[in-house]
């Protein structure tokens, strides 16, 4: 019986701490940048295209029944390029990095039980600062450096 217990008390360890991964991803550029460089030598991309599938995203926040048609999601990606995201209601936001086609869950990063309201996602290099419901965070992909 015990053996039971602790069987069944790992598997649920494990699975709490497996990672979210959405997919499939697209990270195709539609077509080529032509860049020109600075006196420095560095070149700017102002067009990025980026496609995933976020319904895990949200069945992981709200729950497998949940509607994940018309959602909101906000996305911005971090000077390391690590793709941080929250969606109003959701208690975390999270980090993801880019693995072979796919975008693998980094770090999740609580910030409220009643939910992220009316989140706004800033660049505040080198972190990332989340604003809701007029409170503004500042994060990077370890996690939350201040309220």
């Amino acid at each position: 019986m015990i053996k039971k217990i602790s069987a069944a008390a790992l598997l649920s360890i494990v699975i709490g701490c497996s990672s979210l991964t959405l997919e499939p991803a697209n990270f195709a550029w539609p077509i080529e940048s032509v860049l020109i460089t600075d006196d420095q030598g560095n070149v700017y991309i102002e067009r990025f295209t980026t496609e995933f599938n976020a319904s895990n995203l949200f069945r992981t926040e709200f729950g497998e029944t949940t509607e994940i048609a018309n959602k909101e999601l906000r996305v911005i990606r971090d000077q390391l390029g690590y793709y941080v995201m929250t969606s109003p209601g959701f208690m975390n936001v999270y980090v993801f990095e880019v693995d072979n086609g796919a975008l693998v869950q980094k770090n999740k990063i609580f910030i409220s039980k009643e939910g992220i309201v009316s989140p706004a996602l800033n660049q505040r290099k080198p972190n990332i600062e989340l604003i809701s419901n007029g409170v503004s965070y500042l994060l990077d992909s370890k996690g939350l450096k201040r309220k």
